[in-house]
């Protein structure tokens, strides 16, 4: 993965969903990780499935997505 992106979010994957849908509305490019998925695709488990997923943003728009991420 290219240096210009950053962990923005780990966490379940239905916090996922929700940050995904706003980043998404604001045009801001993402990059999901679900480790669960790709465990179970591989056909084993996952010990932690609560941080199960990562979404990777470019390093400029962080600020941006921060503000629509908001709770």
């Amino acid at each position: 993965m290219s240096s210009k992106y950053i962990c923005f979010f780990s966490g379940s994957f239905i916090e996922a969903n929700f940050i995904e849908s706003k980043l998404s509305e604001n045009n801001i490019k993402y990059i999901l990780r679900d480790d669960q998925k790709s465990a179970n695709l591989a056909g084993f488990g996952i010990p932690n499935f609560l941080n199960s997923c990562k979404i990777f943003i470019k390093k400029k728009d962080v600020e941006i997505a921060k503000k629509l991420c908001k709770h």
